[in-house]
């Protein structure tokens, strides 16, 4: 019912306001927006970004039932996250769930309850494949590496120095099946453990079309295939 209401409200902003920062500005009152006073946590030196572009992106939020707000945002790939700005530049962070779906330079990112991370429940898909029986998604998803403690010797000797704070990619693919998801190991023997594909059939492909299962198009041409 919270997201049915919070739907609702954001509705009525859709058809009441005219300019598309309008509505960003005025949306945070519905209680999908939340304004981040400090981004604090990310003005510390760390190499890197959090976010899959640093820059905001002209994109569109589109929801079930078909309406959408266009805007500017940035996906953070830590906390798992939509961020936006209005005019003054404040920026508000958005409460993401599965009632809406992002769309920025023809990508299609959704959000999905999985325990992949240890943020946030909904984490960001990039659809990459979406068919009747089985899908592929792009898990994007950054960590925080931190730096390593050195004391006495060590730090003396030159060994094991404090290395700088930096910002770790850790995406993977993740396979959509049967209601299930499962992410795409990168060896083909932990790929039939998996139990998704029937493993004579998936041997016999998969070494016929020498599939990388690092490659995006190598997964599609896979899934493409079971499906």
């Amino acid at each position: 019912m919270r997201h049915l209401s919070n739907q609702i409200i954001l509705l009525f902003y859709l058809f009441t306001l005219t300019n598309y920062s309008q509505d960003l500005i005025s949306f945070h009152n519905s209680g999908n927006f939340q304004l981040i006073q400090k981004l604090s946590f990310y003005d510390i030196n760390i190499k890197g970004t959090p976010f899959i572009f640093e820059d905001f992106v002209t994109g569109k939020i589109v929801f079930e039932s078909g309406k959408n707000i266009v805007g500017d945002f940035r996906m953070d790939l830590y906390a798992h996250k939509i961020q936006t700005k209005n005019n003054d530049g404040k920026i508000f962070e958005i409460s993401i769930d599965n009632t809406f779906e992002l769309i920025i330079s023809g990508k299609k990112y959704s959000f999905h309850e999985l325990d992949l991370i240890e943020t946030n429940n909904f984490v960001i898909l990039r659809e990459c494949l979406k068919l009747e029986n089985i899908s592929l998604y792009e898990f994007y998803n950054k960590n925080l590496k931190k730096p390593i403690e050195v004391t006495g010797s060590a730090a003396n000797s030159g060994y094991g120095k404090t290395a700088d704070p930096e910002w770790v990619d850790q995406s993977a693919y993740i396979i959509y099946y049967k209601n299930k998801y499962f992410e795409v190991p990168k060896n083909h023997k932990k790929m039939i453990g998996l139990k998704v594909f029937n493993e004579k059939d998936y041997t016999k492909f998969r070494k016929e079309n020498k599939i990388n299962l690092k490659k995006e198009e190598d997964l599609k041409q896979l899934i493409a295939f079971f499906n």
